[in-house]
């Protein structure tokens, strides 16, 4: 009985060695999957936010769908192309003022074609697109003397900016699930704070790989239900009114003759009132002279 009891205690300390072993490595494989999901996510968060920069220009006039590059409106792509250059981080003072006929920023074509390719690669001759773009009262005109296209000096308001919700990799291909977050979402406050907002409708772009880079390849309508779930529900942040800053879709650029106007309509209107103070003495002053006696 004793050789037997030995022979239990001799196979005890292995196995317990094994185990321990194993509870290690296991507890070592949990930790290495718990920081690369927080890596995954974190750069899934920087990705999402590249995305939504890239897309910035593209969505914020609500451009028409397209399925392929050769059938979308290229007036549309030629007009983001153009305020994509307006939003960097250099914007319109790099560009010098037409004088011409037309007054406005001038921007070169060569500038032009170089952001168009970076939108939408290389697909379609863009050399041979530029012409004036109108859209909707706010015209770019293009100068051929000039090669340049001339921007009024007026404001403009976006319609839409971007919110990337999901990312599917599929080949070289990147398909993203869009939401189109409306400009006055952000308007609505209560109790000092903002609601968060939530996308007026999602749309499916497709993003292709040229030379290390990503460009747009087609805007597609998305089921939104397919993502519901990963939409957030609405919260609330606190508002801070001295950090509170112009929003980028927000693009102004002043006119000259604001000020004026200003003060025209301020002179108009001390004008009116004193006119409304004087007819009011008139009145006052004629009311005194046919009161009726107290009897009455």
């Amino acid at each position: 009985m004793a050789q037997r009891k030995r022979r239990k205690n001799k196979l005890a300390l292995p196995v317990g060695i094994i185990t321990v072993i194993l509870a290690v490595i296991g507890l070592i494989a949990v930790i290495n999957a718990c920081v690369g999901f927080a890596k995954d996510g974190k750069n899934q968060t920087a990705r999402k936010a590249e995305y939504e920069q890239l897309l910035k220009p593209v969505v914020m006039f609500d451009p028409d769908t397209f399925d392929d590059l050769t059938k979308a409106n290229k007036s549309q792509l030629l007009y983001s192309s153009i305020w994509a250059l307006l939003m960097d981080e250099e914007g319109m003072s790099k560009y010098p003022y037409a004088t011409g006929e037309t007054f406005g920023i001038q921007i070169p074509q060569s500038d032009v074609e170089t952001s168009f390719t970076k939108l939408y690669g290389s697909e379609i001759d863009v050399t041979q697109l530029h012409s004036s773009v109108d859209m909707s009262g706010y015209d770019i005109t293009y100068d051929s003397a000039l090669q340049s296209y001339i921007i009024p000096i007026t404001g403009v308001e976006s319609a839409y900016s971007p919110k990337v919700y999901s990312i599917d990799k599929q080949g070289s291909s990147v398909v993203l699930n869009v939401g189109y977050i409306g400009n006055k979402a952000w308007s609505d406050i209560e109790n000092d704070e903002y609601t968060a907002p939530e996308p007026d409708k999602i749309m499916k772009i497709t993003l292709r790989e040229r030379n290390g880079s990503m460009y747009v390849s087609s805007i597609q309508a998305s089921d939104g239900m397919e993502i519901a779930s990963q939409i957030t529900p609405s919260s609330t942040v606190p508002v801070d009114y001295e950090k509170e800053e112009e929003s980028e879709s927000d693009i102004f650029i002043p006119d000259e003759t604001d000020i004026s106007e200003s003060e025209e309509a301020e002179e108009a209107l001390s004008a009116e009132s004193e006119e409304g103070s004087e007819e009011g003495e008139s009145v006052s002053e004629t009311a005194e002279e046919f009161s009726l006696p107290a009897e009455y």
